[in-house]
């Protein structure tokens, strides 16, 4: 019954939630490409184009490819479609990360399949592709947030400190890291019980005690997923290999720790954290006939 101003999106809308203030609250209204609300959606979508788009009439002639993970259900791809036109695109197709990857590395044969796997903040996508066929997709429900949530609850256990998930997240960016016995170390700053603030010592090897239990299961489902595989694909990625993308894939260690726990090759990419979106870029100079993408 009262007027809602937005105040900030994106990063600057998440700080937020460290604000006391009683007339803020913090929204996330598409969560892992779900549209969970469809009114702040459309406010969210408004105010990125506000920042790219010069003019509404220019916004209004915006055909838009949007990656999304392959397991996303039709009735969220037609709710997030909604939502993108009634903030004034005016034409909408999708595409699966794994497409955007693929088309982001040119190294590996493009007739060849290979394994991708884009860990985002809620959920892990895994795909098997090449560059002209999509074949097999699967998501789960684990991501960097989990990690960070394992390290925030290491840091009270063992510091008896109180961080937030945003400073978590800091931390496991700063020295993360999946080799044994990393000596980096880092400070950070602490809540303790008596609501005091303490500086603290980390280091990477005691970050990789509170997060690799993440990773191991991420590794899991993975190496199930490819045994799950119809044998001539599973034999097929198993020569070629996996391909890694999203945010917690910068972690130092990635790729000799994935080798060791998947006994797969690790095609190594040179920008794991963007290689999704800037692939979906690269497609956008592509004729749309050409592009695997979702059809609706």
């Amino acid at each position: 019954g009262k007027r809602v101003k937005v105040k900030a999106v994106g990063k600057d809308a998440e700080k937020l939630k460290l604000t006391s203030s009683s007339n803020i609250l913090v929204h996330q209204p598409i969560r892992n490409s779900e549209v969970v609300d469809i009114k702040l959606a459309i406010t969210l979508i408004r105010k990125i184009l506000e920042k790219t788009i010069i003019d509404k009439f220019t916004a209004q002639r915006i055909n838009a490819l949007v990656a999304v993970p392959c397991a996303l259900s039709y009735e969220n791809l037609l709710k997030l479609k909604t939502v993108l036109m009634e903030a004034g695109i005016n034409k909408v197709n999708f595409v699966q990360n794994g497409v955007c990857l693929r088309e982001y590395d040119e190294t590996v044969d493009p007739y060849a399949n290979c394994l991708t796997v884009d860990i985002g903040k809620f959920t892990t996508d895994m795909s098997v592709l090449n560059k002209f066929a999509f074949s097999y997709g699967r998501s789960y429900n684990i991501g960097g947030a989990d990690m960070d949530s394992s390290l925030q609850t290491y840091i009270l256990d063992n510091f008896h400190l109180d961080v937030t998930l945003l400073k978590a997240e800091e931390i496991k960016n700063k020295v993360g890291s999946l080799y044994a016995n990393d000596k980096y170390s880092t400070e950070f700053q602490g809540i303790a019980e008596d609501k005091t603030y303490i500086k603290q010592s980390i280091t990477a090897n005691e970050v990789k005690v509170a997060i690799v239990g993440v990773y191991n299961k991420i590794f899991d489902l993975i190496h199930d997923y490819v045994k799950s595989l119809p044998k001539a694909v599973c034999a097929e990625v198993m020569k070629n290999g996996v391909m890694f993308s999203g945010g917690s894939c910068k972690i130092q260690g990635l790729q000799e720790y994935a080798s060791k726990k998947l006994s797969l090759p690790i095609i190594a990419i040179d920008n794991p954290v963007d290689a999704v979106i800037l692939g979906c870029a690269k497609l956008l100079d592509k004729p749309l006939k050409s592009i695997i993408k979702i059809n609706l």
